[in-house]
């Protein structure tokens, strides 16, 4: 599962983000991270590291990126394994008629205004199992994590990882991100560390801000750059900060007396300004930019004994990770460090590495907890290692179409705006979600890695408080945007068959039937789903 430090903090963004109130439900996905997140397994750390030979990020060049050229060997290759998969698929599965009828009769109890698809294959011959209205283009929400997340698995490998590199250049230190979706305080405190037993700290005069592998757009499309600062809209960027948010804690006080506050990480990029005192009353926290800072805005009233906390996201992430750096330097000795944005010149001499998780586990923030943020990292990711250009929603968006083209999966079944489905307009198939996920699970592709990465129904992230009688046979992406519903994944049957499923609700129904209908389809898939 995820590391120490990541699951740390995971554990509080859930209680962030679920406590977002009315705004934040009315505006975004309420499958976030799930409030009631469980204590996860814990893995070790990984390293911050020293440098090793070659190991240094050069800049891409569609020439010289080896990048472009895997990533184009490996559309081929899919291309290929997709005919071959569509040549030996069987037009029907085997199946039973009482799953059949149990099937339609609960997809006839769905609301007559209601749009409902819903289709079934069996992972091994990727045969269909059973459709209504399968090929009815539907607003996926959140499900379209899947696709960005097959994507990513079949065209970057389940073995890669982001770096974040150091590099020295004078009196200054070079911090060169790749748009790790992971990157935690407990990382950056390790390359603080490094870099101390590596440089004479009193001769460092600022930081570089390296974030060039991503251009310089924050918001992709569907994402409001106003508002609040709502965590479920953070920003993305080539050097980001967990998760480009930050954790606002305030205490009260007597009343007409001034509130603490702290923020979390503590850095120079972020400016308290606040009005608020003791008493009774509402009490609010905003971040907005201002200049190079983000601003955290707290206003209104809070009691003496009571605590308020609340997790915003902040303005620029590039800025905001080197200001934190900065602080874990500090620590060491450093003085004030200036701040500026800049590219890593070649003379440049690499001083220490941060590598990642490897990427289905990073996957599990956006799978297991609906985080849009690690999803919209990862399609800049795929954008910039297709195209050799600077990551963007443009360069992720042609990734997601060639890749969906490779797999042999109709276009016309695929409308979207971002890669994890926050989109009023976003579209796609019942019918074609659950191919996808057969095309997933054929022999030998990179894309099985998706399975580990997507919750256990009854214990785990978004899927904790549900499907509790399936026994840890059910994994599945939620997701819920308003008047739209869907749960995908897969379930294992009796005798060990497993069965891939898409069940999206649309229209004027409420989340909790949704739900039920979707949960009475899986349990109805357990219960009868051996093959006749």
């Amino acid at each position: 599962m995820l590391r120490r430090h990541t699951a740390i903090a995971l554990l509080v963004l859930a209680a962030q983000l679920g406590a977002g109130g009315p705004a934040a439900a009315e505006a975004g996905p309420r499958d976030g991270f799930d409030p009631s997140a469980r204590s996860l397994e814990l893995r070790p750390r990984i390293a911050t590291t020293a440098p090793s030979p070659g190991s240094r990020i050069e800049p891409a060049d569609t020439e010289q990126d080896p990048w472009v050229g895997t990533i184009a060997r490996r559309l081929e290759a899919l291309a290929a394994a997709a005919r071959d998969h569509a040549a030996e698929r069987p037009e029907h599965a085997a199946t039973t008629d009482a799953l059949l009828e149990r099937l339609r009769s609960l997809a006839t109890t769905m609301h007559e205004d209601a749009a409902l698809g819903i289709a079934v294959r069996d992972l091994s011959t990727g045969a269909p199992v059973f459709e209504w209205d399968a090929s009815r283009s539907l607003n996926p929400a959140s499900n379209h994590k899947l696709l960005t997340a097959v994507a990513a698995l079949e065209l970057l490998g389940a073995d890669y990882r982001w770096q974040t590199q150091v590099l020295r250049r004078g009196d200054q230190l070079v911090l060169v991100g790749e748009g790790d979706p992971s990157l935690q305080v407990g990382d950056i405190a390790a390359l603080a560390d490094a870099v101390a037993n590596a440089v004479d700290l009193s001769e460092i005069r600022g930081i570089v801000v390296d974030d060039t592998a991503f251009s310089s757009r924050r918001f992709g499309p569907g994402y409001d750059a106003q508002g609040p600062g709502f965590s479920y809209m953070a920003p993305s960027g080539a050097l980001s900060l967990q998760w480009n948010t930050v954790e606002i804690e305030v205490k009260g006080a007597a009343k007409g007396h001034p509130v603490r506050i702290a923020v979390s990480p503590q850095c120079d990029h972020m400016e308290i300004r606040s009005t608020a005192k003791g008493g009774r009353g509402a009490l609010s926290a905003q971040t907005w930019a201002h200049d190079e800072h983000t601003v955290v805005d707290v206003r209104g009233h809070l009691r003496a004994g009571t605590r308020y906390t609340k997790r915003r996201r902040v303005n620029d992430p590039g800025r905001f990770t080197a200001s934190a750096f900065a602080a874990q330097l500090q620590r060491h000795g450093a003085g004030p460090l200036k701040i500026v944005r800049g590219s890593a010149p070649p003379s440049a001499a690499l001083v220490a590495t941060h590598r990642s998780a490897p990427l289905p586990e990073v996957l599990e923030s956006a799978l297991a907890y609906s985080n849009n943020f690690t999803t919209e990292q990862v399609l800049r990711t795929l954008g910039w290692r297709m195209s050799g250009e600077a990551g963007d929603w443009n360069n992720g968006h042609r990734a997601l179409e060639r890749y969906w083209e490779a797999a042999g999966l109709p276009l016309e079944a695929l409308a979207f705006e971002n890669a994890s489905g926050l989109s009023s307009v976003g579209r796609i198939t019942a019918a074609a979600l659950a191919d996808l996920l057969a095309f997933a699970a054929r022999e030998g592709s990179p894309a099985a890695a998706l399975w580990s990465a997507l919750p256990v129904a009854g214990r785990e992230g978004t899927l904790r408080g549900r499907l509790r009688r399936s026994h840890g046979r059910v994994r599945a992406k939620t997701g819920t945007l308003r008047g739209a519903s869907a749960l995908s994944g897969v379930v294992e049957v009796k005798g060990g068959r497993r069965l891939g499923f898409s069940i999206l609700v649309n229209g004027p129904v409420s989340a909790r039937r949704s739900r039920r209908l979707q949960d009475d389809v899986v349990m109805a898939l357990l219960e009868h789903g051996a093959a006749g």
